[in-house]
Order: structure tokens, then sequence, then C-alpha cells
């Protein structure tokens, strides 16, 4: 395959079909591969990716970026003290005992908030049919944010058409900015009618943390919120997603996952293996060079997470699904200062799901037609490309049989 010939078009059927043998010549032949279309440098190999998100050259922040316009200046879009001292806002609600906390207070309600309505539907029949991506990949992650800020766990049904278009403006291609100020506004318009209403004594665990009682309301932070609103819920779906997805594609049994080692490496290796965002953008704060590609200063990087994540010189085999890999790293999350603050309860919400999962039922089946059927292996056309997913995933949950255990809280 020529990379002159290498389609870069992240929307293209050819790319969201399959983008690894993309990838995979790009990193052979011009892992920093300068793209017309997006008028930026393209860098594909793990060390580079890995090396550049750390490397204080290379910047987030930058004027015209769509973040910038869209939420302001955010933890996503800010360097250095400013960045540091933002964090240091956010970390008690994402460090490790604040985790254990939420998995009981919020995870675990959320999850089983939606599988309870499946159990329900399931009623007295041996199985059930489902929409994974819309019934749970969805569900959870918006139950979890409702819960989070403190909403009525109902509004998730509103939250979602206006948190979407946030998503479309920050993706490859993006969609409309003047629409996704609009569902911002509306977001920020919520957030204050909610703090307005906050009671003595409710469980707000974001909102009290970012807004204290009793002080004025900093609204220069209301962008920040809903910035949170779009990463706790979107990323969530597409890796949701992809866990589902490697288990069917492997069949592995939906028991296995009531091991929490073997759990804990089945996640793991998705993230690695089909991570929901491919692309991370960047900027070069001074003039570079990377493997004799001269890089000038202000000029746009595209840090391929995806390529990366399936690079030969970084992975044994990096194209099989392999959960008992002894190197279970990834860039799903990012990596350096702008590391994913969310990264631990986002792991415990998917350990929290696929766990109550495996005790709830006794099985799950992919059901319906399948896209991109191949010889010995099946892939689902998937969407997106910094929020990439699975376009849909149709299984059927099986009854537990009596005298099997069912989930503790």
């Amino acid at each position: 395959m020529s990379t002159a010939k290498l389609s870069l078009d992240f929307s293209s059927d050819e790319f969201l079909a399959d983008p690894w043998p993309i990838y995979k010549e790009l990193r052979r032949s011009e892992p920093v591969h300068w793209s017309e279309v997006f008028n930026a440098f393209l860098i594909t190999r793990f060390e580079d990716v890995h090396n550049l998100l750390s490397d204080r050259r290379v910047v987030s922040g930058f004027p015209m970026r769509s973040s910038r316009r869209l939420f302001g200046r955010t933890l996503l879009d800010t360097d250095g003290p400013r960045h540091r001292d933002m964090r240091k806002l956010f970390m008690p609600l994402f460090a490790g005992a604040s985790v254990k906390r939420l998995r009981s207070e919020i995870l675990i309600p959320a999850v089983d908030q939606v599988l309870d309505s499946i159990a329900a539907e399931m009623g007295d029949m041996d199985d059930v049919e489902i929409e994974f991506m819309e019934r749970v990949a969805v569900g959870v992650p918006y139950a979890m944010v409702t819960r989070l800020f403190g909403f009525p766990p109902e509004d998730a049904a509103w939250l979602r058409p206006r948190v979407l278009p946030l998503a479309g403006a920050i993706e490859f291609p993006a969609t409309s900015l003047d629409t996704a100020l609009t569902a911002k506004a509306e977001l920020i318009d919520y957030l204050k009618d909610k703090l307005a209403d906050r009671r003595a004594g409710s469980r707000m665990p974001f909102l009290d943390l970012v807004f204290p009682p009793g002080e004025p309301l900093d609204e220069s932070l209301l962008g920040t919120a809903t910035l949170f609103m779009l990463a706790g819920t979107e990323t969530s779906v597409a890796t949701i997603g992809k866990i589902m997805y490697a288990v069917l594609a492997h069949n592995v049994e939906l028991s296995a996952l009531a091991d929490n080692e073997y759990r804990t490496r089945v996640v793991r290796e998705t993230l690695r293996w089909e991570p929901p965002s491919h692309t991370i953008l960047r900027y070069a704060s001074t003039d570079l060079n990377i493997h004799g590609v001269d890089i000038p200063r202000r000029s746009t990087l595209l840090l391929s997470l995806g390529s990366a994540s399936r690079d030969e010189n970084a992975f044994s085999e990096p194209d099989t699904w392999r959960p008992d890999r002894s190197d279970q790293r990834t860039l799903a999350f990012s990596a350096g200062p702008h590391t994913c603050l969310g990264i631990q309860l986002a792991l415990s919400e998917f350990d929290t799901l696929f766990e109550r999962l495996s005790l709830r039922f006794g099985g799950v089946r992919r059901s319906g037609s399948l896209d991109g059927i191949r010889p010995g292996f099946w892939r689902l056309r998937e969407r997106g490309h910094i929020f990439r997913r699975p376009d849909h995933l149709h299984i059927r949950l099986d009854r537990r049989r009596e005298g099997s255990s069912t989930a503790d809280a």
C-alpha cells in the first residue's frame, strides 16, 4: 500500500471500516505524515506519540481550537501552571478514596438501573434481545453522570441531545459549532437552575466541589462543567461498546467476566486494541524535527492513539486481542500532564458494569445481521474518530439459571 494512495478522510467508508492497514503503512513508511486534508502532521508510532504527550514543546492550548471556542479555557486546552491549578480543583473527586465511595453511591445504582430494566423486559422468558449501544452503552454513562451531578435520573433523556452536538463540534470532521454553542447555552441554563434550586443535604458530588454551596457562582467554570458532561458520557459510550464487541468477537463466556483479574485484563486489552478515541490534537510551540521531518512552530499535530496502540514495535501481535498479554500499556487515557483526570472513575465504571452484567445474566450472544463479515472474524460498522464507537450492536442476554448467585452490592 503506497502512502500516496492512503485515505486520511476519517469519515470515509474505507477508514471507518478498517483503519488499521492505513495506520500500519504509515508507521512503516511515513511515521510523520503531512495531511493536506487536515493541514496537520499525523504522528503514528507509539514511542513518538507517547513522548510527544509529555514534551513541553508540544502544547494543548491554541486560541482558534474548536474546543476553546466552545468551552472556553478548560483543562482540555490549557498548559503549565494554569493547567496544574485546574487539575488540583477537580482532583479530590477523582482520587482513589473518592472513586471507591462513588462506586457504591453512584456507579452501582446507575448500572443496576439499566440492568433492572432489561431484566424486567425479560420477565419469564429465557432470553431477551436488546440493542446494546443505545440500551447499555449509552444508558449507563448517562445514568452515572446524572447522579454525579445530582440531576434527576429521568433527565438523562434530555441531556444526551444536548451533549451530542458538543461531541460533534470537536470530531473529525466537525459538525456545526453554532449548533454546539446553542446546546452548551441550554446546558448552562440547566446547570444554573439546578444550582439555584440546590437544597441543604442534597448530594451533588461534582457541582458541590466546583461550585461550593453558599459561595458566589464562578461562571467561568460553567463551560468546564459542560465539558465534564461530555467527557463522562460519550467516551464511555464508545468504550463500553468496544468491550462488549471484543467479548462477542472472541467468544468470551459472560461468566468468565465474574473473575476480577480476568475482567480487568479484558478492559485494559480492549482499550489498547480498540481505543475509543483515535486522535489527540496538539500544537508545536517551537520548531521540531521528527524522523527527519521539519515541523514548523505553530504547526498542528494529530497524535494517533489508534495507530500507536497497534504499533508492532511496541506490542507483540498488536492486531490480536490478547487479555493475557504481559504488556498492558494503553494510551486510551492519554499520557503526560494531560492524562485523563477521570481514569480511575472510568475504569471503575467499566469494571462495575461488566461484573454485574456477568452476575445478573447467564450468557450473551450476538443477534441479528452483521456488517462486514470476514472469514474467522466479524466487525461492526463504526462511526466517529474522536469518539469512535460501534454503530450498533444487537445482542441476546440469557436468563441466569436457578441456583446461580446474583450480584451483591
